[in-house]
């Protein structure tokens, strides 16, 4: 095991207390929340459920929730999950959000995630449901315009749903369209900095170095959903577009590599007004209608990979939550996004892509 300082502080990021334990793991899963377990001697102050804490080393700088505290007189044995899954409660969303549709005008996806974390968690008028966060968007990435979650109305004809701002909102901004929170608290200043930001530059990992520990690498090779969509003009009928999901989860027009069994959708668009030629309006709303359907699908996979935290192939320790990778393994590409890590004493398993079921097929490294 590996020794981690660990602080703990409550909602306010005051300080509670400190001490020196070994930990066996930590699970610091964005898109999976898992509660960890630790067991220490008990310290002076009052630890409760909803305090923060974070567990830090040469390697490790974890920021998480705690989630049940179980105090004794000699030990105190606490959970705690990711910082991230306190925002996992139930909230009014309006529908009308989501928009593919260039003509109307609405907020971003990126501006979706920072109005209702800052309508719930900073500006709520019932402050005590208020958090010390700052958030903002990174300003170096493109906002998504154009977007859609398939969150639909709770009742036919309203456009409100009850959804949970984590697991639905905020996981699948991650999974659909690779947009993430990266979570940063300053003690100092008492404020937990929120980063709404992408991470679409590219990261090669070669899986065949012998430096890469773990031995199996874990592939879905039939993801389910959609895998061929049929878009028609919705003012002319004999028009459509097909689109087909391909083995290495791009997409594209052409009949081509495809996935098996045939998941097949059919639906219709209005012509982009945008552009005065019909045929080139239709193509640019079937297209947009496509990226929303079908972005995302390159990561419907589980790929894991354990290197040592000093691995300067890999480089564990700076990857980021989102960043998109491609995994070389016998000439084979696998391309997937960085949703989670498993801190252990020796080693940093990083977890790449939107499942968390163990699939049958095992390619063997």
């Amino acid at each position: 095991m590996r020794q981690f300082n660990v602080d703990i502080f409550n909602r306010s990021l005051g300080f509670v207390g400190h001490t020196i334990i070994d930990v066996r793991s930590i699970d610091d899963d964005y898109i999976a929340a898992k509660a960890n377990t630790i067991e220490f001697k008990t310290i002076p102050g009052t630890i409760t459920n909803g305090d923060f804490i974070r567990l830090k080393n040469d390697f490790t700088n974890f920021f998480g929730v705690v989630t049940d505290v179980s105090p004794g007189k000699e030990t105190t044995t606490l959970q705690f999950k990711p910082f991230i899954s306190i925002f996992d409660e139930l909230f009014l969303f309006d529908t009308k959000n989501q928009s593919t549709d260039s003509t109307i005008t609405h907020r971003t996806l990126e501006e979706t995630i920072r109005y209702y974390i800052n309508s719930l968690y900073i500006n709520n008028e019932d402050t005590l449901q208020n958090l010390p966060l700052s958030i903002s968007i990174d300003p170096t990435i493109t906002q998504t315009q154009k977007w859609s979650l398939n969150i639909t109305p709770d009742v036919e004809g309203s456009h409100f749903s009850i959804i949970h701002l984590y697991s639905v909102l905020i996981v699948n901004a991650l999974k659909k369209y690779g947009v993430v929170i990266h979570v940063a608290p300053n003690f100092s200043s008492r404020t937990i900095y929120l980063t709404i930001t992408k991470q679409f530059q590219e990261f090669k990992i070669d899986a065949n170095l012998e430096d890469v520990l773990v031995k199996t690498l874990k592939y879905n090779d039939r993801p389910t959903g959609t895998n061929k969509l049929v878009v028609y003009d919705d003012q002319d009928y004999s028009k459509s577009i097909t689109f087909y999901v391909y083995t290495d989860r791009s997409w594209g027009v052409d009949n081509r590599e495809r996935i098996t069994p045939v998941v097949l959708e059919t639906r219709s668009v209005t012509r982009d007004e945008e552009f005065e030629d019909p045929v080139e309006g239709f193509a640019a709303a079937a297209l947009d209608l496509a990226y929303s359907t079908l972005s995302g699908l390159q990561w419907d996979n589980l790929i894991e990979l354990e290197a040592s935290p000093v691995n300067k192939n890999i480089e564990p320790t700076q990857i980021l939550t989102g960043q998109t990778v491609s995994i070389w393994y016998k000439g084979g590409k696998y391309t997937s996004i960085l949703t989670g890590k498993i801190i252990s004493p020796n080693s940093i398993t990083l977890l790449f892509g939107s499942e968390r079921i163990e699939y049958s097929k095992r390619l063997r490294l």
